[in-house]
């Protein structure tokens, strides 16, 4: 099955990946902006550093996959030209969100540059100083107009203004359905992405793991749902299923329905099992007693327990949602 992708395929699969890691990225980056506004403390700066430093790493290669896989694409695409209107608007958004990107990255690293500063130093933060740091004006300024590029290059990813071969692609009514998919599919992962790298760096800091821990329920849970609502209204429009009928699946559907599907749909089933984990596990730690603490076995387990069984089902959706990306870029079967 693998092999039957045509290279074709597997561009389309790598600047979706690409595309993926670039939009969560950003999206781990507004949780980590709005997270540590009000953030005044030399190691709860650097924790939120380290959630930082994962998503540079992320969006690195983001915005570097999306244009070599994707001008890779028009040139291997006789339906493409890299002259075409909206590929070239797309470039020159690419190039607006990457330079506002890496200066807005510039603006919030000096409070991480000047907390472990002081740490190393043994001195003490001074009041308000890691908090302007963190409330950056002109950082916020910048990522805004970086986050606006990204999603105007969503938009035209997706509509492909003046591209004439769209028609023969798919119906014009499907676009709004699937801006509500991918779009929320991204932000799926961008929540997940973050709720990983916050409990991984966690180390036992009670802050940081509520971080982890609402980025599921606040951003993760959400995106969960828009990625549902677009996926069945798609496939209502494509299918001869009813709109109720295209949320659940069928025998005859296709191979990467299934496996887009189970993704989505089992993902959806950890994420709620991760979500109940981590509640019950920050009530441990908070001291408070529930029913499950009359069940056997799980009645024993620590609340440190319980949320990193939150932290691997969120490892294992992110290895899920990058298998269900390449299922929906190459469509096999």
């Amino acid at each position: 099955m693998i092999l039957a992708l045509t290279l074709n395929d597997w561009l389309v699969a790598l600047h979706l990946w690409s595309a993926f890691a670039l939009v969560a990225s950003m999206v781990l980056f507004w949780v980590l902006i709005v997270a540590a506004r009000d953030c005044d403390s030399i190691e709860e700066t650097i924790a939120y550093g380290r959630v930082g430093g994962i998503g540079s790493k992320v969006v690195g290669f983001g915005f570097g996959g999306t244009i070599v896989f994707g001008v890779w694409l028009a040139f291997n695409k006789d339906s493409y030209a890299i002259w075409d209107g909206w590929i070239l608007a797309a470039i020159i958004l690419w190039v607006i969100g990457g330079a506002t990107g890496g200066r807005a990255g510039t603006e919030y690293r000096k409070a991480l540059k000047r907390a472990e500063e002081l740490k190393a130093a043994g001195q003490q933060e001074q009041p308000g100083e890691l908090r302007a740091l963190n409330r950056s004006s002109r950082g916020l300024l910048l990522h805004t107009i970086s986050s606006l590029a990204v999603l105007l290059i969503l938009i035209d990813m997706i509509w492909k203004p003046g591209a004439p071969s769209l028609a023969d692609l798919r119906p014009s009514n499907f676009n709004v359905p699937l801006f509500i998919h991918v779009g929320g599919a991204m932000i799926l992962v961008g929540g997940v992405l973050t709720a990983a790298a916050a409990l991984s760096f966690a180390r036992g800091d009670v802050r940081q793991i509520r971080f982890g821990y609402f980025s599921l329920l606040f951003v993760a849970f959400p995106g969960l749902i828009l990625t549902k609502l677009g996926a069945t209204l798609i496939w209502h429009k494509e299918s001869s299923h009813s709109l109720m009928g295209a949320a659940f699946p069928h025998r005859d559907d296709p191979r990467w329905i299934e496996i887009g599907g189970t993704a989505l749909d089992g993902g959806g089933a950890l994420l709620v099992l991760a979500l109940i984990l981590g509640w019950f596990g920050l009530r441990r730690i908070d001291g408070k007693t529930d029913f499950v603490a009359k069940l056997p076995i799980v009645g024993k387990w620590t609340g440190e327990t319980l949320l990193r069984l939150t932290t691997l089902i969120a490892l294992a959706l992110l290895v899920g949602y990058f298998i269900a990306v390449w299922a929906m870029a190459g469509k096999p079967g």
